[in-house]
C-alpha cells in the first residue's frame, strides 16, 4: 500500500523532484483525483495542483476545508505510464477526473461533488 501524506506545501516540497509517475489525491478513503507526471517531476506536478489546478472540480476540493492526502508512485518506464494511470482511475474511481466523467460512469460508481 502506498503511503499517504497530507496534501500541503511542506509535504509536496519533499516529493521526488527527479522522478516521474502516478499520483493520487484523497479525502479520507475516497479518491478525488488521479494524475500522471511524465513531462515534469512528481513534485512540480503536485505543486501545480496545490497552487491552481487545471481541473475546476479538483480546485474546489483543494480550496475546501476538507483534509486532503496524496500518494505518489514512481514509474521508471514512461512507456507504461498511460496504462498505469488508466488502471488507477479504473480501480480508484476518482470523483473529479474529467476523463472518468466523459465515460459516463462506466465503472459503476456514484459520482458526487464537494
Amino acid at each position: 500500500m502506498l503511503r499517504k501524506l497530507k496534501f500541503n506545501w511542506l509535504n509536496i516540497s519533499k516529493s521526488p523532484d527527479d522522478e516521474f509517475g502516478i499520483y493520487s489525491i484523497w479525502t479520507k478513503s475516497v479518491c478525488i483525483y488521479v494524475g500522471k507526471a511524465e513531462k515534469q517531476s512528481l513534485r512540480k506536478r503536485l505543486l501545480q495542483h496545490y497552487h491552481r489546478s487545471h481541473n475546476d472540480r479538483l480546485n474546489a476540493w483543494i480550496k475546501s476545508s476538507h483534509e486532503l492526502w496524496f500518494t505518489v508512485e514512481s514509474v521508471k518506464n514512461l512507456n507504461s505510464i498511460d496504462a498505469k494511470e488508466r488502471n488507477r482511475i479504473k480501480s480508484y474511481a476518482p470523483l473529479t477526473n474529467i476523463n472518468l466523467r466523459k465515460k459516463e460512469n462506466q465503472y459503476g460508481n456514484q459520482l458526487t461533488s464537494v
